[in-house]
């Protein structure tokens, strides 16, 4: 009778990949499995029903990696993302972040573990975890994690030119940018570069302004709002993430400041909740709705072990407000 170390030899793979594709106990490529079985079976290697029955029964998850549910944006994306999985057959796993060290670690434990079956990470990860990401079925939601993990982001570098343009045709000559720094590469930091390389070259002093991710919050956003219009007082023009601008509008106003005659504002993301602000604020929206479907249909055909392309890019568009002219 064959035993396992045959069905390894054969089939080119080591002892521990081979125990956790015929136990299903752990992650192995939807490829490898395939190779794995199809060994067994020639060699006659007994595979007891009940095994196989457990990995055809076993419940299907993903985890969710966000920075922060209570953001708007990333609550949007959760709702989202839940309701495509749902639709796929999976269940959601959500991981809160919050830049708390050890959660995205959990998370990669769960998967190699075989208790979760693929991971849509927006998160900062340290280099040991990116290492274990890639060898895992995983989606990137904004985050460069490197050539074997692919990513879905917004059309960004499209998104800050757009940006730019409607403060420039505002006439905006000094102007401000609000934005979060992150630990791990996030492909939204374009739409700042590309913002202040068109505003720069027509002659548009900017000033970037950084705060810490960890910090954000629709109430923290009112001190971060209010420390940089007071440290700039003079500027004309401000650029950031709608929760920010949000903020930014409401210090304007208790500062009597005219917006949009004195000062213009420019948001980014299309939250449905900052629709509600008098005036609404001018904002570049993210399709939320469309990324959390091309994340989906991503991970689905990772964990079935199909090759990706590196990036995945969905279009922005401007909903103009009452804060720009």
């Amino acid at each position: 009778m064959a035993t396992i170390r045959d069905v390894a030899k054969k089939a080119n793979t080591g002892l521990g990949t081979v125990s956790r594709a015929l136990n299903g106990t752990g992650y192995v490529s939807a490829e490898t499995r395939k190779k794995i079985m199809k060994v067994a079976v020639e060699l006659g290697y007994d595979i007891p029903v009940r095994k196989i029955k457990k990995q055809e029964d076993r419940e299907k998850i993903v985890g969710v990696l966000i920075p922060d549910v209570s953001l708007p944006f990333y609550g949007s994306f959760v709702k989202y993302v839940d309701i495509e999985l749902a639709n796929a057959g999976y269940k959601t796993m959500i991981y809160n972040t919050l830049g708390v060290q050890g959660r995205v670690s959990e998370a990669i434990e769960l998967a190699e573990k075989g208790i979760i079956q693929g991971i849509i990470i927006n998160a900062d990860v340290t280099d040991e975890e990116r290492k274990h990401l890639q060898k895992i079925p995983t989606v990137s939601f904004e985050r460069l994690l490197g050539e074997k993990i692919p990513f879905v982001t917004s059309e960004h570098r499209s998104g800050g030119r757009r940006a730019g343009e409607i403060l420039y045709q505002n006439r905006c000559m000094n102007v401000l940018i609000i934005t979060a720094r992150h630990m791990t590469k996030v492909y939204a930091d374009y739409r700042i570069e590309e913002c202040r390389n068109y505003l720069e070259k027509r002659g548009v002093k900017v000033t970037v302004a950084e705060f810490a991710p960890s910090n954000i919050s629709v109430m923290t956003g009112k001190e971060i709002a209010r420390q940089y219009m007071e440290l700039y007082h003079n500027v004309d023009g401000i650029f950031s993430d709608d929760a920010v601008a949000y903020c930014c509008l409401q210090y304007a106003r208790q500062m009597e400041i005219n917006v949009p005659r004195d000062l213009k504002i420019v948001g980014y993301d299309g939250d449905d909740i900052f629709k509600l602000s008098i005036p609404r604020v001018t904002t570049i929206r993210q399709d939320v709705n469309r990324i959390a479907e091309v994340c989906v249909e991503l991970i689905q055909k990772k964990i079935s072990g199909e090759r990706l392309e590196k990036g995945y890019y969905i279009p922005v568009k401007v909903e103009k407000g009452g804060t720009t002219q």
